[in-house]
C-alpha cells in the first residue's frame, strides 16, 4: 500500500512527503498547518500499517480507514482517516478550515465541528437603528380597531363568511358562477369599508405640452407603501435596520457581500445621517407587459415597490406580498396625432417621467427627509427612504435615467466602445441634472440638441429623480440576470456557436447528451425554436458547453466557458472579495478571447459594440454596493405581472379595466393582511419568515435519501444485478465484502461473512433532498431523482426503455459543503439495493447500499459502497 500525505486545509494528496512540505509551507491559505508543525516541533507520522492489517486478512484501500459510524444520525463523524500528524491550532488559521483528527483518538483539535453553519465575523454600524419609544404590536392594533366581540374573524359574521371571502378573492377570476357568489350583499362591502387598507389608490389625469390626448394613470402613495412594508409583523423580528460589514473572520481580510445592508452603499448613505436614524433603502421596479396571454393590442405598465430592510428570501417569494405595485404607469401609445416619430418617443418619456414625480412628491416633502416609522412589533424609529435600486431591463433603465439609447446608464463610456474591457468614468444624478439645465438655458433648440446628444442624455426638463432626498438615480441601476445575461449574452453566444458548427451538427449534439435531473431534454435541438423564453437559456447554458467541446476551435471554447462561468459566478446568493476577483477574471477571460469569434465570422458585425456585453462591467462594483444580485433580479418581478397584471384584468369585464383591476387588487391584499391576522389570534402562525438553522453535527441536516416503499425488483442475485447494470461480478462481490467488513470494525460486532446466495431489493431510482445551506431557511428543500436503471421493457409498452445511470458528487468525507470541489468525487450510480432483513441484521444491523464506480474529479479510481439509511 502506498503512502499518502493529504492538507487538511485545501485537501490536496501528495504521494511524496517533501512535496507535501513544500506545499503547506507554500501555499498561503495552508500555511497555518506548518506554523503549528512548528511550533509543536513535531513530524509526519505515517499510519499503523500492521494494526490496520490485523484488522482484515486483505490489506485495506486507503478508503477503508474508518474512525467513525458516517451512517449513524444521531453521531455522524467523518469517514475517512487522512494521513496528518497532531498538531496544535495555530492563530493564523483560517475561519472554517477543516479540523486534524488525531490518529490515535479521532478526536479532532478543534471545538468547532466543521460541519455546522458558522456565522461571519459581523461589523454593525454603530448608534443605527436605534429605537425611539414601543408601542403596541400592528396586530395588536388590529384588534382593537376590529373587534366588537371575541370572535377572530370579525368583522365577518362566522368563519364560514371568512372562508368563502378569502376563496373567492384568491381563486376566483370574477365571472360566472362567482360573480353572483360576489354579488352577495354585505361580501365585497365588509372588505371595502371594515378591513385595514394597506394603501389606498388614486387616479391621474394630465395633458403633455403640444399635445390633446390625455394621459392617465392610478397610483398608491409610496410612502403609504413603505409604512406598510415596514410595518408588517410577519417579517418584524428579522429586519434589517442597520448596515452591517461581514467577513470570514476577525482578520477582516475577506469581506462577504449577501444582505443588501453588506453592500458599502447602505453604510455610506448611514455616515450621512443623525445618530440613531434607520435607512429604508426603496428598491423600485417597472416593465411594460401584454395583459393579453396570446395576443397583443393591450398593455399595463406596472410599477412595483419593496424595500432593502427585508430580507432577500422573504422579496423574492411572491407568497409574502413583499412586493408592493404602486402604479399603472402610463401607456399612451399618443396615435392619431401630428407628432412625428421622434416627438412620439420623447412625449413617452415626458409622461413617464412626469407621471413618477407626480407619484413620489410625497418623498420630496418629507421634512428634513425623514419620518417615524412602526415596524409590525411596535417598535419606532426615526426612518429615511431614500431611492436606492432601479430594477428594470436596458430600455428601462435609459427612461429611468435620461440616458439615450445604446449608451451606458452608469458610466460615460463612448458608443464605439461598448464592446472593450475597461473601466469608464461614473455618471452622477448631479452631472444629469446640470447637463439638462444647460439645455434648458441654451440659446436655440439645435445648440440645446447638440449639448444633450454630446451628453448622451434625453430632453426631459422635470426627471422625476430631481428632487428626491439623496438620490443617485445613475448609480441605483443594477445587473439584470434575465435579460442581460440569459435573454442577451447566453442568446447571442448561442447563435454564434450555430454559425460556427451549423445548427443541424448543433442540434444533434443537443439530442445526444444523456438525462439528468433539472435538465430540459432537447430532442430535437434547439434550432427550431422561433422565440426562446428565459427559462429556455436557462437549460441551454446548462449544456451549452458540453454540446461544443470536441468539435468548436480551442479559443471559442475558452471564451464560451468564460462567459459561462461569469453567469454563473454572477449569480451566487453569498460573494466574496476572491469570488468577486474570480466574476472579474471571468470576463476579463472572455474578452481576451472574443476575437476568435470574428475570425470565425460567427457575428454579423465586425465588433462587439452592443450595451449588454458592456454592462457586464458593473456587475462587480454593484454588488459591492447593494449586495448579491438576487437582491435585485428583474426575474422577481417578471412573476409578479402573472397575479398583478394578467389575473387581474382577466377578473374584469374589459372596460375600463384599470379601475377594475385596482379595485380587485385591493381586495385582494386586504384579505391576504387579513389572514395574516386571524392565524395570529387564532395561533395557527405557520413559520414563514427565515429561521436559523439548528448548529448540530447530523449530515442529514442537509440532505437526505428517500427510497420508494415497493422496490422495482425483488429476489435478485448478485449475478442478476451484475450483468444487468453492467457491473463486474467479481468488483461488486469484492466492493460489498468489504463495506460489510468496515461496517462491522466500526459496530465493534463478530466478523460475520455473507451468505454465498443474497437476494437484493433492487430500486431504480431514488430522490436525494437537499436543504438550502444558507442560514435562512425560508427557500424549500430542493430535491433531485437519481437513477440507475438497466434497460427495459415495460408492461403494455413495446418500446425498449434505454439504461440510464446517472451521475452524482459524493460528498466523500462529509465536510464537502466547507472543502468545495475538492471534498467530493465524481461517481456514477450503477445500482440501489437492500439485502435480505436476517442478512442486514448478522452483518450489520442496517442497510440500503448504493454502489457506485467513484471517479476523482481529475484521476480514476475503483469501485467501492456508499450506505445511506432509509427515510
Amino acid at each position: 500500500m502506498s503512502l499518502t500525505y493529504t492538507c487538511r486545509s485545501c485537501q490536496r494528496t501528495f504521494k511524496a512527503e517533501g512535496r507535501y512540505h513544500n506545499h503547506i509551507r507554500q501555499a498561503t491559505r495552508c500555511s497555518w498547518i506548518a506554523e503549528a508543525m512548528e511550533s509543536a516541533n513535531v513530524t509526519v507520522r505515517p499510519p499503523d500499517l500492521q494494526e490496520i492489517e490485523d484488522l482484515e486478512d486483505d490489506p485495506p484501500s486507503e478508503d477503508e480507514h474508518a474512525i467513525d459510524d458516517p451512517f449513524n444520525l444521531q453521531e455522524m463523524g467523518p469517514e475517512f482517516v487522512f494521513v496528518e500528524p497532531q498538531i496544535a491550532v495555530s492563530p493564523n488559521r483560517p475561519t472554517g478550515t477543516p479540523a486534524v483528527p488525531d490518529l490515535d483518538t479521532g478526536a479532532t483539535t478543534s471545538e468547532t465541528d466543521t460541519r455546522m453553519v458558522i456565522d461571519p465575523f459581523k461589523e454593525k454600524f454603530n448608534g443605527a437603528g436605534e429605537v425611539l419609544y414601543q408601542n403596541q404590536s400592528r396586530y395588536d392594533t388590529w384588534k382593537r380597531k376590529v373587534m366588537k366581540g371575541n370572535s377572530p374573524y370579525e368583522p365577518f359574521a362566522s368563519q364560514m363568511d371568512y372562508a368563502v371571502a378569502k376563496w373567492a378573492k384568491e381563486l376566483g377570476p370574477g365571472d360566472g358562477a362567482l360573480s353572483k357568489l360576489l354579488a352577495i350583499p354585505g361580501l365585497n362591502q365588509i372588505i371595502d369599508h371594515q378591513l385595514p387598507n394597506i394603501a389606498s389608490w388614486s387616479r391621474l389625469e394630465f395633458k403633455l405640452e403640444g399635445t390633446d390626448q390625455v394621459v392617465e394613470c392610478f397610483y398608491r402613495d409610496p410612502l403609504e407603501c413603505v409604512e406598510a412594508l415596514y410595518g408588517n409583523p410577519a417579517w418584524a423580528d428579522v429586519l434589517h435596520v442597520a448596515p452591517e460589514r461581514h467577513y470570514t473572520d476577525a482578520t477582516k481580510a475577506t469581506r462577504i457581500y449577501n444582505e443588501m445592508n453588506t453592500g458599502k452603499w447602505w453604510w455610506r448613505q448611514q455616515k450621512k445621517l443623525k445618530r440613531g436614524a434607520t435607512v429604508v433603502p426603496l428598491i423600485v421596479s417597472s416593465d411594460k407587459t401584454s395583459l393579453k396571454v396570446l395576443s397583443t393590442g393591450k398593455d399595463a405598465y406596472p410599477a412595483y415597490l419593496t424595500i432593502g430592510n427585508i430580507p432577500k428570501a422573504i422579496r423574492r417569494k411572491p407568497s409574502m406580498h413583499a412586493q408592493l405595485l404602486f402604479a399603472y404607469l402610463p401607456t399612451e401609445q399618443f396615435t392619431g396625432t401630428t407628432l412625428s416619430k421622434e416627438q412620439i418617443r420623447l412625449a413617452k418619456h415626458r409622461a413617464f417621467h412626469y407621471a413618477m414625480k407626480h407619484i413620489f412628491k410625497s418623498l420630496e416633502d418629507l421634512e428634513d427627509g425623514g419620518l417615524e416609522l412602526e415596524s409590525g412589533d411596535g417598535k419606532v424609529r426615526w426612518c429615511h427612504p431614500i431611492l436606492a435600486v432601479y430594477v428594470a431591463d436596458y430600455p428601462e433603465q435609459c427612461l429611468a435615467t435620461c440616458t439615450r439609447y445604446n449608451r451606458c446608464p452608469l458610466c460615460h463610456v463612448d458608443a464605439g466602445n461598448l464592446g472593450e474591457y475597461g473601466e469608464s468614468a461614473k455618471r452622477s444624478q448631479e452631472e444629469t441634472l446640470q447637463k439638462l439645465d444647460n439645455a434648458g438655458h441654451a440659446s436655440t433648440k439645435a445648440k440645446a440638441n447638440q449639448l444633450l446628444k454630446a451628453a448622451g442624455i434625453t430632453d426631459i426638463p422635470e426627471p422625476f429623480f430631481k428632487d428626491l432626498p439623496l438620490a443617485n438615480i445613475n448609480q441605483a441601476i443594477t445587473p439584470d440576470i434575465l435579460h442581460q445575461l440569459y435573454q442577451g449574452l447566453i442568446k447571442h453566444l448561442t447563435g454564434w456557436i450555430t454559425r460556427i458548427l451549423g445548427p443541424k451538427e448543433l442540434d444533434l449534439r443537443f439530442a445526444r447528451l444523456p438525462p439528468n435531473h433539472s435538465l430540459r431534454i432537447f430532442k430535437d435541438g434547439i434550432s427550431g425554436f422561433s422565440r426562446m423564453s428565459g427559462n429556455e437559456h436557462r437549460q441551454i447554458a446548462k449544456q451549452l458547453l458540453g454540446c461544443i467541446v470536441g468539435c468548436a476551435p480551442s479559443n471559442i471554447i475558452r471564451a464560451s466557458r468564460a462567459l459561462i462561468d461569469f453567469l454563473y459566478i454572477a449569480q451566487y446568493e453569498n460573494h466574496t472579495t476572491q469570488s468577486l476577483a474570480r466574476l472579474e477574471d471571468a470576463l476579463k477571460e472572455f474578452h481576451d478571447h472574443k476575437q476568435a469569434f470574428l475570425d470565425t465570422n460567427a457575428r454579423d458585425n465586425d465588433d462587439f459594440e452592443f450595451p449588454k456585453l458592456h454592462g457586464l462591467l458593473h456587475y462587480a462594483p454593484q454588488i459591492r454596493e447593494f449586495g448579491t444580485t438576487d437582491n435585485y433580479n428583474t426575474e422577481n418581478t417578471e412573476r409578479l405581472h402573472i397575479d398583478m397584471a394578467k389575473d387581474a384584468y382577466r377578473a374584469t369585464n374589459r372596460k375600463d379595466v384599470l379601475r377594475q383591476m385596482v379595485l380587485w387588487l385591493e381586495r385582494k391584499e386586504k384579505l391576504a393582511a387579513f389572514s395574516s391576522y386571524v392565524e395570529w389570534r387564532c395561533g395557527t402562525v405557520t413559520p414563514k419568515v427565515p429561521q436559523l438553522k439548528l448548529s448540530t453535527n447530523t449530515y442529514t441536516d442537509y440532505h437526505r435519501i428517500t427510497l420508494s416503499k415497493t422496490p422495482s425488483l425483488k429476489n435478485a442475485t448478485l449475478s442478476d444485478v451484475s450483468q444487468a447494470h453492467g457491473v463486474q461480478v467479481e468488483a461488486f462481490q469484492q466492493a460489498l465484502a468489504s463495506f460489510v467488513a468496515q461496517r462491522q470494525r466500526y459496530l465493534k460486532v463478530p466478523r460475520a461473512p455473507l451468505p454465498l446466495s443474497l437476494s437484493l431489493s433492487v430500486w431504480y431510482h431514488f430522490k436525494i433532498t437537499n436543504s438550502p445551506l444558507d442560514q435562512l431557511a425560508i427557500l424549500p428543500d430542493f430535491e433531485e431523482s437519481v437513477h440507475a436503471s438497466p434497460a427495459r421493457q415495460p408492461q403494455r409498452s413495446q418500446k425498449t426503455v434505454p439504461a440510464r445511470f446517472d451521475t452524482v458528487m459524493i460528498n466523500e468525507a462529509w465536510d464537502g459543503h466547507m472543502t468545495g470541489l475538492r471534498g467530493y468525487r465524481i461517481a456514477r450510480v450503477r445500482a440501489v439495493f437492500t439485502l435480505q432483513p436476517e442478512v442486514v441484521d448478522l452483518v450489520f444491523g442496517l442497510g440500503s447500499e448504493i454502489y457506485s464506480t467513484q471517479r476523482n474529479p481529475w484521476n480514476a479510481s475503483g469501485a467501492s459502497i456508499k450506505s445511506h439509511p432509509r427515510t
